[in-house]
């Protein structure tokens, strides 16, 4: 199992040093949220029922704190949980990914989501009623710029010819596509790995199940592919063994949990990775 450092509403001067003790104590690489701008009083609903956070709580820019992340360590990996694709446009995007990848060797994992928030994708100018379709429009795009260098497209959404997006990273960007919908798996499968929430342990033998029909049926199934999910479930090591067995690689790890006053110090928080990782990594 590869476990995934929860960052999340943490202290922006304490992000790259908590990146550094994760890679130090061999956790695979940490996990970034992302929003841009949260409308105060939203009415849209956390796909888990609950609303984590509100307009105040800090998200400082996945991208921007990958680079800085990346910058500092050799091995770790950054994973975007998840970048909201929908409510941007594929030319910042491919442009920014493309160079992390590059400068980074690779270790900027893009996991991707339409997004729940309805209020912020409207007030950053896209129609949340189609923002699964151009989600893959935009994959679609960031691909072709990121394999080609220059190209073309005409879509529902966007419309351009030739048109040059450098430079282009030396090896294809890992795509994961996080959402449980029939939608979200099958554009998982069409990509590169899938990445789930909070999920009770039935329902995510149901989810890979039908991961694993929809991987068959679109010939794949042979093909490397990450799967990421949190069980509800009080973590344990014979826990993680059996999901590995299931053909989950990977998990959210969650030291402390995010906004706890007890872990505010960078002190706690480097106890807390190196606890974890004598429980789970090292053992």
């Amino acid at each position: 199992m590869k476990y995934y450092a929860a960052v999340m509403f943490e202290e922006t001067d304490q992000l790259v040093d908590i990146a550094l003790t994760a890679e130090a104590e061999g956790f695979t690489g940490v996990a970034l949220a992302d929003h841009v701008a949260v409308p105060a009083g939203f009415a849209s609903v956390h796909p888990s029922g609950e609303n984590p956070f509100d307009h105040t709580s800090p998200f400082a820019d996945p991208l921007i704190t990958a680079s800085a992340m990346l910058s500092a360590t050799t091995s770790l990996e950054v994973l975007t949980y998840v970048y909201i694709l929908p409510m941007r446009e594929p030319f910042s995007v491919a442009s920014q990914v493309g160079t992390l990848s590059l400068l980074s060797g690779n270790r900027l994992r893009l996991g991707i989501g339409v997004g729940w928030l309805r209020e912020e994708i409207e007030l950053l100018g896209a129609d949340p009623r189609t923002r699964g379709r151009r989600t893959d429009e935009m994959i679609e795009i960031c691909r072709r710029f990121w394999r080609d260098g220059t190209a073309e497209f005409r879509g529902e959404f966007f419309d351009f010819g030739p048109t040059g997006v450098y430079p282009q990273p030396e090896a294809p960007v890992s795509i994961w596509v996080g959402g449980k919908s029939e939608a979200a798996l099958a554009r998982a499968v069409r990509n590169d790995g899938w990445v789930g929430m909070n999920y009770d342990l039935p329902e995510i033998h149901q989810l890979l199940d039908r991961l694993g029909e929809l991987r068959k049926e679109a010939g794949k199934e042979s093909r490397p592919f990450e799967t990421m999910v949190i069980p509800n479930a009080d973590p344990s090591p014979r826990l993680h063994d059996k999901m590995n067995e299931h053909g989950v690689t990977s998990t959210i790890a969650m030291p402390w949990y995010p906004g706890d006053p007890s872990h505010a110090t960078i002190e706690a928080k480097r106890d807390a990775l190196g606890r974890f990782a004598d429980a789970f990594i090292r053992r």
